[in-house]
C-alpha cells in the first residue's frame, strides 16, 4: 500500500472513530408503538422518484437501488396492514397554474423544468395512470384498498400546505413512522414539520433515498437531521419487527382484558402463564394437545389423545399412540418443540408470541411454532428473512429466556 493510500484509511479510520463518538454522546429517546395511535406516513411513493422510467432517476436512482427503497417500502405498507396500523401518504401534484409562479427555489425551478409530478388540474385523472405523478404499479394494491388516507398534494416539501395534518388528528395519531421520498427534501421536511406540531417521529432510514451528485450527497445530509431531530431511526427490519410486536402485545392484551371474568371461577382452560420459561397454559399441557411426534413423523399437525400422555421438561405432552410414546421416550430431545414452544419469530426478534400449533415448521430436524392470527402470520415474516440468521437470533434470545 502506498504512503498516500495509507494515510487516507488513517484519516477514514479516525473521522470514523468521531463519528462512532458523537453518535454515542447523542441520546435516542426511542420509539414504542400503539397500533390505535401511530400511522405509517409515506411521502412521495411516486414513478418520477421511484421508476427507472422517471425523471429523477439519473441523480436517485443509485440511491434507492442501494437502499432497496422501493421494496423497503412496500415491506412497510404490507407490515402497516397485516398489524392494524394506518397508512397516510402525502403525495406531490403540481398542476397548471402552479407552473405560473413568480419565483421559486432551486429544485422547485428544477422540477418545473423536467414537468415532475405534472397533472393537468386537480378535478381530472386525464394521463394520470402510468405517469410520473401515479404510484409505483406494485403500491396500488396498498394505496387503493379504500383504507389508506391519500392526503391533499403538498407544493414544495412539506405538509404546512396540505391537510396530513389535519387527517392525522382526527384519528387520535400522535406518532409517525415516516418514510418515502425524497429524504432531504419532503422526508425531512415533513419530520420537521410534525415534531413541531406535536407529533413523536421515528424514521426508516432505508426506506427513502435521495439525489447524490458531484459535492452534493442529499442522503447523507438527511441521515445527520434524522438522527439529531427524531425520536428515533430506524432501519425497515426493524420497524417491521417493532409493528409486530407491537400489534401481538396489544392483542393479547385485549384477550386476557376480554377474559378477565372468567378468572374468578377455577381456572379450566388454557391460559398464558408463564411456567418457567415455557409457552404453557395452567394445565401443563405443550402445544395444545398437539403430538409433537406427528409433526416430525407425519409431517402435519395432529391432536394427542391424553391416553398417551408423556412428562418431559416440566411439560405434558399428548400423543396418538402407544407406538408414539414410545418413540418420544427413546429421544424426547428430539420432539419437543424449539425455544419451549413460543413462537420462532417472536424469539427471533427478541419477544415472546403464542403459537397457533397448525402453522408449524421442520428446520434441521426440529419443530419450530408461528404465530398466526387475523392480523400477522408469523411464518410468512419468517420466510421472507434469512433463514439462517434468524435461526441465530432466535437461538440466542432463547439462551436469555431460558437462562442457559
Amino acid at each position: 500500500m502506498t504512503q498516500k493510500k495509507t494515510l487516507a484509511v488513517f484519516v477514514a479510520a479516525i473521522a470514523a472513530a468521531i463519528q462512532a463518538r458523537a453518535e454515542a454522546q447523542l441520546p435516542d429517546p426511542g420509539f414504542t408503538i400503539d397500533t390505535d395511535r401511530t400511522a405509517l406516513v409515506v411521502t412521495d411513493p411516486q414513478n418520477d422518484f421511484l421508476s427507472p422510467d422517471g425523471v429523477t432517476w439519473g441523480v436517485v436512482g443509485k440511491n434507492v437501488t442501494e437502499n432497496r427503497t422501493v421494496e423497503n417500502i412496500e415491506a412497510l405498507f404490507k407490515a402497516a396492514r397485516r398489524n392494524g396500523i394506518q397508512v397516510f401518504v402525502s403525495p406531490h401534484y403540481y398542476y397548471k397554474h402552479d407552473h405560473r409562479w413568480k419565483f421559486e427555489g432551486t429544485l422547485e425551478t428544477l422540477m418545473h423544468k423536467i414537468g415532475m409530478f405534472d397533472r393537468p388540474n386537480a378535478l381530472t385523472l386525464e394521463g394520470f395512470d402510468g405517469s410520473g405523478a401515479d404510484w409505483l404499479e406494485r403500491y396500488k394494491p396498498y394505496i387503493d384498498d379504500g383504507r389508506t388516507v391519500v392526503v391533499s398534494p403538498h407544493k414544495v416539501y412539506g405538509p404546512e400546505s396540505n391537510d396530513l395534518v389535519l387527517q392525522l388528528r382526527k384519528r387520535g395519531i400522535d406518532k409517525i413512522i415516516l418514510a418515502g421520498m425524497s429524504a432531504n427534501l419532503c422526508t425531512e421536511s415533513h419530520m420537521r414539520e410534525l415534531v413541531e406540531q406535536g407529533f413523536e417521529v421515528a424514521v426508516v432510514k432505508d426506506a427513502t433515498a435521495a439525489a447524490i451528485l458531484p459535492e452534493f450527497d442529499g442522503y447523507q445530509a438527511a441521515l445527520v437531521n434524522f438522527r439529531m431531530i427524531a425520536s428515533h431511526v430506524w432501519k425497515t427490519e426493524e420497524a417491521v419487527q417493532a409493528m409486530v410486536s407491537a400489534a401481538t402485545r396489544q392483542g393479547e392484551n385485549a384477550k386476557l382484558s376480554s377474559d378477565a371474568s372468567s378468572r374468578i371461577a377455577p381456572q379450566t382452560g388454557p391460559s398464558r402463564a408463564y411456567r418457567g420459561a415455557r409457552n404453557l397454559p395452567a394445565s401443563g399441557v405443550a402445544i395444545e394437545g398437539f403430538s409433537p411426534v406427528s409433526y416430525i413423523t407425519k409431517g402435519r399437525a395432529e391432536r394427542g389423545d391424553p391416553r398417551y400422555q408423556v412428562e418431559h421438561n416440566g411439560a405434558t405432552y399428548y400423543l396418538v399412540s402407544a407406538r408414539q410414546v414410545e418413540l418420544f421416550n427413546r429421544a424426547p430431545d428430539r420432539y419437543e418443540p424449539a425455544y419451549g414452544g413460543w413462537c420462532a419469530f417472536g424469539m427471533a426478534i427478541r419477544d415472546k408470541f403464542p403459537v397457533d400449533p397448525t402453522k408449524f415448521k421442520i428446520v434441521n430436524g426440529k419443530l419450530l411454532l408461528f404465530l398466526n392470527n387475523e392480523k400477522i402470520d408469523a411464518l410468512d415474516l419468517w420466510e421472507q428473512q434469512d433463514e439462517a440468521d434468524y435461526l441465530r437470533k432466535a437461538d440466542a434470545h432463547w439462551k436469555t429466556v431460558a437462562g442457559a
